[in-house]
């Protein structure tokens, strides 16, 4: 089709010389200017250093004026990057706050016009607008929206839109010639006819006039204040420059998406729907497992983070899967909070991430310690809708069970409560695990691994999995012997026993002098000496007691067999695991046909002229 279309929704600059723009001239030559100042007026260093120093001026200057990066000017790339480093870096909020009660509007999306009977009501002495071309069409827009503020330039273009000229109907005998055929390029049926009246063109000029004036009274106005708004941004940025990162809160109002009067080009349009699907994730004591699939053709980058504060990179891995495609990472777990992240970008040029952190992953795997039993949470895993894993358990072979305990029976009765050793001889329970409203149990295995598995439904959701163990205990405990008591009434015991006698030996000597007195009457004496000895000897004899009892209590020991007695006990384990949707491929939508490249066709006089009448450059 042909057609001629004036380019003023175009935002792109006129190039003036080769590939540089006007302003990009000017810049040039200022910075030219200054470079040749620093190697003139430089008050340092030889000629070569100052030569050296206008030359490195200028190519920054250059680099500043022309370079791009990705399509943006430097300037711009390094005003983002000042204000991503001193930007918020912590979120400070409620969760809530970040959830969106409705989807966001595209980017770049236009605010939709209201309704022609709002605009009629508003603006009751403008007539509806008939069918226009591009070039009056965008011209009344324009003037419409001018029209819809409440200021003074509004006014003089509420004025100024008065005073156009109605459009010219188009003749029955026309309508019948081009009905059932495209009309062709009639600039004249757009403007109207030339014998038509047309307004003055003092009342354009005076319109302009007030637009004009209006305009410039209000840039005197906005001075003070657009002066006052610099300073205020200048103790703003000293202040974020001086002080630590903020906080970032969910009322900060951050933009969708950025655009900039930089680009040359349009980005291309964002293709809804998931790249990335998480088909397994197995988390055991020092190491996890997740295998993912890829919807599109991606190149991934899987990373893991570890260390004190969770930003260590502890594993780093990149894989380029096609539709369809899996891949398994074996990631180690280090640090109080550890987390994983894969990054995407796929064959349109589109990129994204899955973060696996916090709730997603059960660590630490709990444990919980029993008085039969403890149970630890070795392995928990998820894939395909179902929830799986393993519980250890050690459970000991003895402990100390309280028994109330009869001592003494028979005259009189004593019990009391003992603590005694008792023996573990069977323990038996069940596993009983619920997650999502669904529960399943399993036997308890003593002293191993018992495996349990829980199917779900699929969904993208945090899995909060409860595991409950109901174990029994058979216990045998050894009761030491009854104490049995027999009262006895007054009696006389005579009770013969055989006494015997240990005669120790001894011996003794005896001395003794005998004095006489003879005939002659002298007198005589003499000492005589013997030994006594006694040899030891054992003398047994029976001896006949009588005891005499009035009453008393006789205690016999009797045995008693062993006691059975069952425990029972009641363990909880906790733990959240990440879930996924179900694998789907990702469906491209077609792509808009391209709109015909327009082809210039050349005014002809009469329609120049109706143009210029019409803009009154007569």
């Amino acid at each position: 089709m042909d057609e001629h279309e004036v380019p003023t929704h175009v935002q792109a600059e006129d190039r003036v010389l080769l590939w540089f723009t006007f302003p990009q001239i000017v810049a040039l030559t200022a910075v030219a200017a200054l470079s040749y100042g620093v190697y003139q007026v430089a008050p340092f260093g030889p000629e070569a250093v100052r030569i050296g120093a206008g030359l490195v001026f200028a190519l920054v200057g250059v680099a500043l004026v022309v370079g791009k990066v990705n399509g943006r000017r430097l300037p711009a790339v390094a005003a983002d990057l000042l204000r991503f480093g001193f930007g918020a870096r912590r979120f400070q909020g409620p969760p809530s706050q970040l959830v969106r009660s409705e989807p966001p509007a595209p980017p770049g999306a236009a605010a939709k016009a209201p309704p022609a009977e709002d605009r009629a009501a508003q603006f009751p002495l403008m007539p509806a607008p008939p069918d226009k071309g591009p070039i009056e069409g965008t011209v009344d827009a324009a003037m419409q929206r001018s029209a819809s503020g409440h200021g003074p330039v509004q006014r003089a273009a509420r004025k100024l839109a008065n005073l156009r000229r109605p459009e010219r109907t188009e003749r029955p005998e026309n309508r019948a010639k081009t009905r059932g055929q495209r009309k062709p390029l009639r600039p004249r049926s757009w403007f109207g006819k030339r014998d038509r009246k047309r307004r003055s063109k003092s009342e354009y000029e005076e319109a302009r006039q007030a637009i004009a004036r209006e305009q410039r009274e209000q840039r005197f106005v906005r001075w003070p204040a657009l002066l006052g708004g610099a300073a205020a941004l200048a103790v703003i940025a000293s202040i974020t420059v001086c002080s630590p990162p903020p906080l970032a809160v969910a009322d900060e109002g951050e933009q969708e998406s950025w655009t900039s009067d930089e680009i040359e080009f349009d980005p291309p349009p964002l293709i809804p729907g998931r790249r990335l699907f998480i088909e397994r994730l197995t988390v055991t004591q020092t190491a996890a497992t997740v295998v993912v699939r890829a919807a599109a053709n991606l190149e991934i980058e899987a990373r893991a983070f570890g260390g004190p504060d969770g930003r260590e990179s502890r594993f780093q891995r990149d894989d380029t899967l096609g539709t369809g495609g899996r891949s398994s990472y074996v990631a180690p777990l280090d640090g109080p909070v550890p987390s994983f992240t894969f990054s995407w970008r796929d064959e349109h040029g589109q990129a994204g991430a899955v973060s696996l952190a916090g709730d997603q992953l059960p660590y630490p795997l709990p444990e919980v310690q029993g008085e039969l039993c403890d149970l630890r949470l070795v392995r928990l895993s998820w894939r395909e809708g179902t929830v799986e894993g393993s519980v250890r358990s050690d459970c000991r072979a003895g402990l100390d069970e309280p028994v109330e305990l009869e001592t003494a029976s028979g005259h009189a009765h004593l019990s009391h409560t003992a603590l005694l050793p008792a023996e573990m001889t069977r323990i038996t329970g069940t596993l009983t695990v619920s997650a999502n409203g669904r529960q399943a149990s399993v036997p308890f295995v003593a002293g191993g691994e018992t495996l349990f598995q829980l199917p779900l439904a699929a969904e993208r959701a945090i899995l909060a999995v409860e595991i409950t163990a109901a174990l029994t205990a058979e216990l045998r405990i050894a009761l030491p012997p009854l104490v049995q008591l027999t009262h006895r009434p007054y009696r006389l015991e005579r009770r013969t026993e055989t006494v015997t006698l240990v005669r120790p030996g001894t011996s003794q000597t005896v001395s003794e002098t005998v004095s006489w007195t003879d005939d002659e009457g002298n007198v005589s004496s003499q000492t005589v000496s013997a030994t006594l000895s006694i040899p030891s000897a054992t003398v047994q004899k029976d001896v006949t007691l009588e005891i005499e009892h009035h009453e008393h209590v006789r205690a016999e020991l009797v045995s008693r067999p062993p006691l059975s007695k069952t425990r029972s006990e009641r363990l909880l384990l906790g733990a959240g695991i990440a879930a996924d949707d179900d694998y789907r491929a990702l469906v491209v939508p077609e792509r808009e046909p391209e709109r015909p490249r327009s082809v210039q066709t050349r005014v002809s006089e009469a329609d120049l002229i109706d143009l210029f009448a019409m803009l009154g450059w007569e």
